[in-house]
């Protein structure tokens, strides 16, 4: 009887919920140590309620404060962690004011949405004097879920914080991941001194780290561990030259996304190329367009892979400016974006469906005469494949809705972070949809979140980790019944795992 009143009540949550993935607060980084006995996790914001039940039992509430918490099991038991916030302000929420067209930004005037900032820049772990590359570990079952990597290209000094050249990383509370501190991480020496490099980077659903080098002498993939401390290059051949020698399958790499894993003998490393032509990368076709969108199929591996790549675009020209980026969305859509200032000549945004062909250019889209969604130095796509992100050149946060996979321009919001500046440098998501991104004309790295009403859940069945995340019905009223999506919700949810 127990059993069935609570899966009733869960029902009738989800009629409250839908499964979309909106959400601010959630568990992250979860270790189980004392031989399966003691749980922690790290809450990345203040919550409005934070509780864990085990093994679909009663909830236990916590103090639901940003950072570390604990707490005990039994060897063998099963436990959820749910948080809640109702939040009024947030990307996704429109202020009802606009944001002017702007020369570094994008040509039209756009609705304004809130700026919810859930870092905070007196942090000194937020202060990078030359950001790139950020991205987030959003994978449950990664021993690094949550955790955030920075590249910083060139050591200095910004706010007080001396920083060097290479990677960081910190925990979604913006607490130091690694211990290193001030000290950026360079196994190998592998990042040259160049404003190149380390570049554009993307962390792995196998707990990796991928980092692009856009150098002459070091082009390359990093393939760097959780911690960083190890690093190897991806592909055969190290260096970028525009003559890409006969020995090797890569040039300088503007751009990198994964999926798979050598474990499971199923990856594919996408790359965008300063320098390859379908020529030098496949041995036959055109040897005149470069910049194009490449995957490698690495499989079991190992590294240094040798093996030549498959252009995953159409014949001729597809971008034309090495400031872009390159994501895949839940449907196989390629999402790529590239930096156009005047935006009359070449689409910002380019939507690719999954066999390589066109099914949205942002300049087409906007009537053809300019680009709406010029001036774009980054770009990612949420989980749940609702939302584009955009980082502008004045450091700005463009969001799109994706309907169908596809940019709603027309539905397009921006957030105001502040002053105007260039550069914005690169955007992720993490798995409750929060915005990372890093500028260096504002020298930070950033947290954003969507605002809204949210609910998520981060689970152990015994055997693997699961995240899932609910957003009220619009007529739902204030969230219930918690304790009941922590002992089912993570199951029966969308959810990453």
């Amino acid at each position: 009887m127990i059993r069935s009143i609570r899966f009733s009540f869960f029902f009738a949550l989800c009629a409250l919920f839908s499964s979309a993935l909106l959400a601010s607060p959630f568990a992250s980084n979860i270790l189980l140590t004392g031989g399966g006995t003691n749980v922690s996790f790290i809450l990345n914001e203040d919550a409005d309620s934070l509780a864990y039940s085990i093994n679909g039992g009663v909830d236990v509430p916590i103090t639901p404060t940003k950072g570390t918490h604990s707490f005990t099991i039994a060897p063998g038991d099963k436990f959820a962690i749910s948080t809640s916030k109702n939040s009024p302000t947030g990307y996704t929420i429109p202020t009802g004011g606009t944001i002017a067209a702007d020369g570094s930004g994008l040509s039209a005037v756009s609705n304004a949405s809130g700026l919810n900032q859930i870092s905070s820049d007196t942090n000194n772990l937020v202060k990078f004097n030359s950001p790139r590359g950020v991205s987030v570990s959003n994978n449950p079952n990664a021993p690094n879920f949550g955790t955030v990597y920075v590249a910083n290209s060139a050591a200095g000094t910004t706010g007080g914080r001396s920083v060097g050249d290479g990677m960081y990383a910190l925990f979604a509370d913006q607490t130091d991941a690694t211990g290193n501190g001030n000290t950026a991480a360079n196994p190998g020496s592998v990042f040259v001194a160049s404003s190149s490099t380390p570049w554009k980077t993307y962390a792995g659903r196998d707990g990796n780290v991928y980092v692009s080098d856009f150098t002459d002498t070091n082009g390359n993939v990093y393939v760097m561990n959780s911690g960083l401390t190890t690093a190897t290059n991806a592909f055969n051949g190290i260096g970028g030259p525009s003559a890409v020698p006969a020995t090797q399958k890569h040039g300088s790499v503007t751009a990198v996304f994964t999926e798979g894993s050598l474990g499971g003998s199923d990856q594919a490393i996408y790359t965008i190329d300063e320098d390859l032509t379908e020529l030098t990368g496949t041995g036959a076709g055109d040897n005149t367009f470069k910049l194009n969108l490449w995957k490698y199929s690495v499989g079991a591996g190992p590294y240094p892979f040798a093996g030549a790549p498959t252009k995953v675009n159409g014949a001729g020209a597809f971008l034309i400016n090495s400031t872009n980026d390159v994501v895949r969305g839940a449907d196989g859509k390629f999402y790529v974006s590239q930096n156009r200032t005047g935006g009359t000549d070449a689409g910002s945004v380019i939507v690719l469906n999954a066999d390589g062909t066109v099914a949205f250019n942002s300049l087409t889209a906007s009537g053809g005469a300019q680009d709406i969604l010029r001036n774009v130095f980054s770009m990612a796509v949420s989980q749940d494949q609702k939302w584009m992100a955009l980082m502008l050149n004045n450091s700005d946060v463009a969001v799109v809705p994706l309907v169908g996979g596809i940019p709603d321009m027309a539905n397009r919001l921006v957030v105001d972070t502040g002053t105007n500046v260039n550069s914005g440098r690169a955007i992720a998501f993490d798995a409750a949809n929060n915005i990372h991104y890093t500028s260096s004309g504002q020298a930070l790295y950033r947290v954003l979140s969507p605002g809204g009403q949210t609910l998520a859940v981060t689970s152990w069945d015994g055997s693997s980790y699961s995240f899932a995340m609910y957003v009220p019905e619009p007529a739902s009223g204030m969230l219930m019944l918690i304790g009941l999506a922590a002992a089912f919700g993570a199951r029966r949810a969308r959810k990453n795992g």
